[in-house]
């Protein structure tokens, strides 16, 4: 077993355990029995473990040297909201590019099948999306807005604006996709290039996002330690470059006629969509950490131990 502390390190210098009790709730990390009111240096009366042990694990001194954020709650709310719409958008456009064209592969000539599909009937599902965009990406920016002397609570004025356009960006793009479609070519090739409409807005969101969770993820121990279990947006953003690669060159086979590369080029960018489905939903539970961390940060060493004798 690890030498048990007789001294821990707080925001406000080191604090000694000798003759001193844990003055709020506190669970033990082993078993969560209450340690309220027992003695600093004893052990758990339920499990036996070292009581220094839990008091180490419930600190985080580095959160109380970060100058505050005004509006902590609401800050944690717009993390969640702002990863819960790139993730929406990213799953929606990997089920409408795997829907149409499996719908369209069934036929000999793509771009022919694909006057079929009847955009009316889907035109309020997107709207709809649009809306929800505005609305919750709205939401999430008005939780950074800019405090007195118009400081930002997370991340700088760069990184906000950039989220601000990426919600703009989607919302047209998602209210753009039922008006392609048609009997004309031109309706038709909109129609096929149409995933691609929400990109570009995406990757700014996900741009201008980086810079706010950097940020304020320091003050969430669990995602400030994570490591392989941190979503990265380097990768998401690498991925969504691999869609537009490959979607432009599914669009070029649809020109030529060229089946390999139509193939290829649809099943490369259908892969780069799951991939980036998958992160940006695992990218809202690392929201989540921060969030939990914002709403119950943890306490001062010195708050959470009775004065020395």
């Amino acid at each position: 077993m690890s030498r048990i502390p007789t001294m821990l390190m707080g925001a406000d210098g080191p604090e000694y355990l000798a003759d001193r009790r844990v003055a709020q709730s506190l669970d033990c990390l082993q078993c969560g029995y209450d340690l309220n009111g027992a003695e600093a240096m004893g052990r758990c009366p339920e499990c036996g473990m070292p009581i220094p042990f839990s008091i180490a694990g419930s600190i985080d001194p580095i959160v109380h040297k970060l100058s505050p954020i005004p509006n902590p709650a609401a800050v944690g709310k717009g993390l969640v909201a702002a990863t819960g719409v790139m993730a929406v958008l990213a799953t929606v456009v990997f089920w409408w590019t795997l829907f149409a064209f499996a719908w369209a592969l069934q036929r000999s000539d793509v771009l022919t099948s694909l006057k079929t599909l009847e955009m009316d009937r889907y035109r309020s599902a997107w709207w709809t999306l649009s809306l929800l965009v505005v609305v919750f990406g709205g939401f999430a920016l008005w939780s950074f807005k800019p405090q007195k002397r118009g400081r930002v609570p997370v991340g700088t004025t760069r990184s906000l604006l950039l989220c601000a356009g990426g919600v703009v960006l989607a919302a047209v793009g998602a209210a753009a996709t039922p008006l392609t479609g048609g009997r004309n070519p031109v309706g038709l090739w909109l129609l096929a290039a149409s995933p691609l409409m929400i990109m570009p807005g995406l990757a700014i969101m996900l741009i201008g996002f980086r810079g706010v969770l950097v940020d304020v993820g320091q003050r969430c121990s669990t995602f400030r330690r994570a490591k392989v279990r941190r979503q990265r947006i380097p990768p998401l953003l690498a991925a969504i470059g691999l869609f537009g690669v490959a979607w432009i060159a599914l669009l070029g086979g649809l020109g030529t006629g060229g089946e390999a590369v139509i193939v290829m080029a649809l099943a490369v960018g259908l892969i780069a969509l799951l991939f980036i489905g998958v992160g940006c939903w695992y990218l809202m539970l690392n929201a989540w950490w921060i969030s939990g961390a914002l709403h119950a940060p943890p306490e001062r060493l010195r708050a959470l131990l009775t004065d020395p004798a």
